[in-house]
């Protein structure tokens, strides 16, 4: 399987466990994949390969694929010597119609004498599953598991389902930061197969993921999974995801491919650039400078890893359909001009309010500065607006950053003067933006920091107070996230939080102020006051 779509899935342990209505509700969740347990090279503790009869016969198998849900077998393998007891017990699984088989191998085979045999099971296992469905999961960040044998599982194998469980992880401050080092890491062990994550959301996590997180994840990455569905007594958000997100004609992640590489992935990759207008030349299938070249620019305007190498990354950003340089706004941005004008009264202007007009004139790259238009709404035509507020991109949080150009001394609108400074403004044009609504006139009362403070606070207005560190993850998916200090004796702050990492319960943010800087340390902005995060929920 090279570029068909593999499915999004869950992952089920104990079939006797899960409730007894799991078929309906997998139907309800739009599940077309299953990882079901069908092996363990243990029975009662000791070393016995036994084959899961109990959950896995042809008319179970049938019962899933009867709703159109494939079945992909999965078992726990220790890489002991029994190699031929094991393929013996997978294949009985396999029998009873597995579309198929995913080998789990963790701590007990960092031994390096227990690796002979993985690679005698992977070579007898090869033939019996059909090309492009055997694989293989394990730890989720190589970096630290090293004695795995990485390159045996990835010569035999063609897809690999790392266990990328972030509410478990520490070792990064943000979600995004531990996925793309996750990623990062398989990437720089040489790993070459298609990788499909392993979301975890488990009963006994610390920091347990939240359903929106596990499914902003799930919607990014195409044919990724999520570890488990819950026993009936135990807490986990795999019944409430969607497994098919509204756009799901994205590209499958495929082989990694450098200069030099050839076959119809190249054909397919030289498409996808070309279509997006990036010229890779020809569609011969032969990995050429010009298609090298035509990568590197990619990668530069997606604000990736610029290397002309494209893997996991490379290939998830040519899934999203708005990486295009013919549209000048980026990832989910229209300019205002081509905002229908029913969306634009009522939801930008408050039409009670004379002082809420629109200003004179306004370029915020260069604002002149009028007397009293700060207060008022931009109308660039060329202005950034999100285009569907229920598609939301870290792209499009920097992009509109950029666009108002807060850092220049020459943008008159967020500059201080005369004592006064306009965090409030700059935020309020950031939100609007974004489409995330933010007070800023109460009659006619200007809202301040302060205000706006309290009003954030108050749920029925669609946002969320939370933790810092969800404040950081949740930007680096693109939700509009505001960081807010409220004065009990002057003037409060307001700032946008940026979606890239900073350090820990330290985001960066853009702000106007006594300083303006579109992109530093919360601490830069704040200093040490006791700040709120909020996030907007809708």
């Amino acid at each position: 399987m090279s570029m068909s779509e593999h499915h999004r899935g869950v992952w089920i342990w104990n079939l006797s466990k899960i409730r007894s209505d799991y078929l309906e509700q997998l139907d309800k969740c739009h599940v077309k994949r299953i990882y079901l347990k069908v092996f363990d090279g243990k029975r009662n503790q000791q070393q016995n390969p036994t084959f899961w009869d109990w959950q896995c016969s042809p008319q179970i198998v049938q019962s899933f694929k009867s709703r159109g849900i494939e079945v992909y077998g999965w078992g726990y393998h220790y890489g002991t010597s029994d190699v031929e007891q094991q393929v013996e017990k997978v294949k009985q699984a396999l029998d009873c119609g597995l579309d198929g088989y995913v080998l789990d191998v963790e701590e007990e085979v960092k031994d390096e004498s227990t690796h002979p045999y993985v690679e005698k099971l992977l070579l007898a296992l090869r033939p019996l599953v059909k090309k492009g469905s055997l694989g293989y999961t394990s730890f989720g960040y190589p970096e630290f598991h090293r004695q795995i044998p990485w390159g045996i599982l990835d010569k035999y194998c063609d897809i690999a389902l790392p266990q990328i469980y972030f509410e478990k992880f520490s070792f990064r401050p943000t979600t995004q930061e531990k996925v793309e080092a996750c990623l990062k890491a398989h990437k720089q062990l040489g790993l070459t197969k298609p990788i499909l994550p392993i979301w975890g959301s488990e009963a006994d996590a610390n920091n347990p993921a939240t359903a929106a997180e596990l499914q902003n994840y799930l919607n990014q990455y195409s044919g990724s999974s999520i570890w488990r569905i819950p026993n009936t007594d135990e807490r986990g958000e795999a019944w409430n995801l969607k497994y098919i997100p509204e756009d799901s004609n994205l590209p499958v992640p495929t082989s990694t491919l450098r200069r030099g590489s050839k076959g119809s992935d190249v054909e397919t990759l030289q498409k996808l650039l070309n279509e997006k207008g990036f010229n890779a030349g020809q569609v011969d299938g032969d990995f050429g400078p010009q298609t090298e070249a035509a990568v590197r620019k990619f990668q530069t305007q997606a604000r990736i890893e610029v290397d002309g190498i494209v893997g996991f990354q490379t290939w998830q950003a040519l899934a999203d359909k708005s990486t295009n340089p013919n549209n000048p706004n980026g990832t989910g941005l229209i300019s205002l001009k081509n905002i229908p004008n029913k969306e634009i009264q009522g939801f930008f202007f408050p039409s009670d309010n004379p002082f809420a007009k629109t200003a004179i004139s306004s370029n915020p790259k260069r604002w002149i500065g009028e007397p009293g238009q700060r207060a008022r709404y931009l109308q660039d035509e060329d202005m950034p607006v999100v285009e569907n507020p229920q598609v939301r991109s870290p792209e499009q949080i920097r992009q509109v950053i950029d666009y108002l150009n807060v850092a220049d001394p020459q943008n008159k609108r967020y500059w201080p003067q005369g004592g006064e400074t306009y965090c409030n403004i700059f935020a309020r044009d950031v939100m609007r933006c974004l489409r995330a609504p933010l007070t800023h006139w109460v009659g006619k009362k200007e809202q301040g920091a302060n205000e706006m403070y309290d009003w954030l606070n108050n749920p029925t207005n669609g946002w969320k107070s939370v933790s810092v560190n969800i404040a950081i993850s949740s930007a680096a998916q693109g939700i509009p996230t505001l960081v807010c200090w409220k004065n009990p004796r002057g003037i409060g702050h307001i700032a946008v939080v940026r979606p890239e990492p900073g350090q820990p319960n330290n985001p960066r943010i853009a702000q106007a102020g006594a300083r303006n800087f579109a992109n530093n340390l919360m601490t830069e902005g704040f200093g040490s006051r006791k700040v709120g995060y909020f996030i907007y929920k809708n």
